[in-house]
């Protein structure tokens, strides 16, 4: 029976698999339980095959190195791009209206002018000048029109994450290879 220690590196080599086994389909993926059985040991084998190591099924001290730089570099290779969070936290009830400049201002101006196109609403899209003026006005009151929102015309947090939630299937449909 292994101890605490042993079962948390088993653990740890379990979850290292099962994270590379997602883009290597020779690598089965293994329960992540602390206990090592033949599908870790198998899994493991097909892990120290891929990258030219002795393929014994034990984690030496080389295949342990390696396993866990392949874990670390899979996990930054396939994580989601950082997000930029453009709309400020503070002041509370803080709100980006007419008379406003400024790269928020533009970035709204973009996801509204990409939202109402896709909603055959060219006519209001306006273009990202970064001035919120009476066409940004008039786009946001529809956006918020559309999605069931108090249409004030102004951007609070409630019609931006709207606005972000709405343009995020747009993105996610289209991925950069």
């Amino acid at each position: 029976m292994p101890n605490q220690f042993e079962r948390d590196a088993i653990t740890n080599l379990q979850r290292y698999l099962r994270q590379l086994s997602y883009f290597d389909q020779d690598i089965s993926q293994v329960p992540i339980d602390g206990i090592f059985e033949s599908v870790t040991r198998e899994a493991l084998r097909a892990y120290q095959r891929s990258v030219g190591l002795p393929e014994t099924g034990v984690a030496d001290r080389e295949t342990w190195d390696r396993l866990y730089l392949d874990y670390i570099s899979s996990l930054s290779d396939n994580s989601p791009p950082a997000p930029v969070y453009v709309f400020p936290r503070y002041p509370n009830g803080y709100a980006i209206r007419r008379g406003d400049e400024g790269f928020p201002v533009s970035v709204a101006q973009f996801l509204l002018r990409e939202m109402l196109i896709i909603y055959g609403e060219e006519q209001l899209a306006p273009e990202p000048d970064g001035k919120f003026g009476a066409a940004t006005e008039t786009a946001t009151r529809r956006f918020q029109q559309l999605h069931g929102l108090p249409p004030t015309g102004e951007i609070d947090k409630l019609t931006w994450n709207n606005l972000a939630a709405a343009h995020r299937p747009t993105v996610e449909r289209f991925p950069v290879e």
